[in-house]
């Protein structure tokens, strides 16, 4: 192996690349390895990069796919059960008002919508479509962090590097994170993220492209997850606000219609009031909280507030880190810094696994 010099660890940082592109995916670097094969000095680099590229992007690829169908029909599943099922109750509540006269049109109704509300209840139960959603997120997101983590791996830098040998351990672990199933998934998530210290590869001559290793990860890791969870913070406090103020808004709506009926009763003179005033205004006063009911069910099976907390608390975290590893002096400092980056960014995964299992999406 060649020998490691202190020089190499604290040398100055030569100007990277300018990229004249903005990268939006973290995972594909097409664009990325086209710029580098032209640089000799990060040949290096580029030989990790593609090595990478050939043996974890497809089966992310695959993955992430597989997770974002399902995580739309379970939202939409989920979506759906709440709306029929409050839609069921407030017919038989409209059933209660018009009285006896005709109700079979509406018993009809209420049977229906009974029995659709059902259906996706089971569709939702048999299709496992939560459980499919979430361990094909934590296969692809297990993908993502294997390629960051083996960025960094002092075989893919140091002389003899064996492709072949290194390229087949790959796959074998590309196999065992595809392998995993929900349980796999739920132990996992109960686990805690492990400390391990990110070393610089002790090489010589790899400078510019260790350099420009750093400048690749600040712009492809954390640049891109910083925008996402900056996207993603906004519109989870977006939804989680109106859906609460909803909330509210109907509860005082139906307490108005509690009152609006004590007032009625108390005020007038007569032995009873109008029975159908009555009825429509109890009918209101009891179909309001229904419906509540049915936005909390929604807002429970997303998570909003908790989302959007969990985004802030690690978005604070990677600008924090950014800042040091722009501030870094050394190659060596620098690499710690990017080992702490891949902690917190585990560390969040973890953490949406663990809210996300514990999620009930009908009830």
């Amino acid at each position: 192996m060649a020998e490691f010099t202190a020089s190499s660890a604290s040398s100055a940082a030569p100007s990277h690349i300018r990229w004249k592109h903005v990268p939006t995916d973290d995972m594909d670097d097409l664009e990325e390895l086209e710029i580098y094969k032209n640089h000799g000095d990060c040949q290096p680099l580029h030989a990790v990069l593609s090595l990478l590229q050939k043996s974890i992007y497809e089966d992310f690829s695959e993955w992430d796919e597989e997770a974002i169908r399902y995580q739309k029909h379970y939202q939409r599943t989920a979506l759906w059960a709440v709306v029929f099922g409050s839609f069921t109750i407030l017919v038989a509540i409209l059933e209660f008002i018009l009285g006896p006269a005709d109700p079979k049109p509406l018993t009809w109704l209420e049977a229906a919508t009974a029995l659709v509300t059902l259906a996706l209840i089971a569709l939702g139960s048999i299709g496992k479509f939560k459980d499919k959603w979430l361990e094909a997120r934590y296969k692809a997101e297990n993908l993502r962090l294997l390629k960051f983590r083996k960025l960094t791996d002092a075989r893919l830098w140091c002389p003899p590097i064996d492709q072949d040998t290194i390229a087949e351990d790959l796959d074998d672990e590309v196999r065992e994170v595809g392998a995993q199933n929900y349980d796999g998934v739920k132990s996992w998530a109960s686990q805690g993220a492990a400390p391990a210290v990110c070393e610089l590869p002790r090489v010589v001559g790899c400078d510019v492209a260790l350099h420009e290793l750093i400048e690749y990860y600040r712009q492809k890791r954390l640049h891109v997850q910083m925008d996402y969870l900056k996207r993603k913070s906004f519109s989870d406090e977006a939804s989680g606000s109106w859906t609460a103020i909803a909330v509210q808004f109907i509860f005082f709506t139906s307490f108005a219609f509690v009152l609006t009926h004590i007032i009625l009763v108390l005020a007038t003179s007569e032995p009873k009031p109008n029975d159908a005033i009555e009825k429509w205004i109890i009918g209101f006063a009891a179909a309001l909280p229904m419906i509540a009911a049915g936005v909390r069910v929604w807002r429970a099976s997303r998570e909003f507030e908790r989302n959007a907390r969990r985004h802030r608390a690690t978005l604070d975290s990677l600008q924090k880190l950014e800042k040091e590893l722009r501030d870094a002096n050394s190659l060596a400092e620098k690499f710690r810094v990017l080992g702490f980056c891949e902690l917190v960014l585990e560390a969040d995964c973890r953490e949406f696994m663990r809210l996300l299992c514990e999620v009930e999406w009908y009830g």
